[in-house]
C-alpha cells in the first residue's frame, strides 16, 4: 500500500487504543525539525505549534543546542464541551549537536506561526586565531 494511502487508515487499522497510547508517549517524542546548511549559516526549524515564546528556552552545553518548551491547552470557554483531544500538550525537549564551525555566541531565534527558526552563523576567525 503506498504511503499516501496508508496514513488515513492507521487509526482504523490500529484502533482507538493505539491512538491513545501515542498521546501518552508524546511527551517523550522530540518535536520534528529540519536542519539546513547554507554557505553562511545553519538554519534549524522546529514544529512548535501552540507554544508561546515565553514558554520556550534555548540553551547550549558542550556544543549541543537544547531547545525546551511547553504547549499549554486552551481552556474551554463557558458552555463548550470537548469532544475529542488529539493535539499534544505538555513539555517538549530537542537536543541538536552543533559542529565546531558554527558560532554559538551569535544565535538568532524567532517563533512565528508555530515554527521556531534558529539561525547559527559560521564562525569568523580573527588573524592569528586558530581555525
Amino acid at each position: 500500500m503506498p504511503k499516501s494511502q496508508f496514513y488515513p487508515h492507521v487509526k482504523e487499522m490500529m484502533g482507538k487504543d493505539f491512538a491513545e497510547l501515542l498521546r501518552e508517549i508524546a511527551p517523550f517524542v522530540e518535536p520534528r525539525a529540519d536542519i539546513i546548511k547554507t554557505n553562511r549559516r545553519l538554519d534549524i526549524t522546529i514544529d512548535a505549534a501552540g507554544a508561546s515564546a515565553e514558554d520556550m528556552s534555548i540553551n547550549q552545553k558542550n556544543r549541543t543546542l537544547i531547545i525546551e518548551g511547553k504547549i499549554r491547552p486552551q481552556p474551554p470557554e463557558e458552555e463548550q464541551e470537548l469532544i475529542a483531544s488529539e493535539r499534544f500538550y505538555g513539555p517538549f525537549k530537542r537536543e541538536i549537536f552543533i559542529p565546531e564551525e558554527y558560532d554559538l555566541h551569535r544565535i538568532h531565534a524567532e517563533l512565528k506561526s508555530g515554527i521556531l527558526t534558529v539561525t547559527i552563523p559560521f564562525r569568523t576567525y580573527e588573524k592569528g586565531e586558530e581555525q
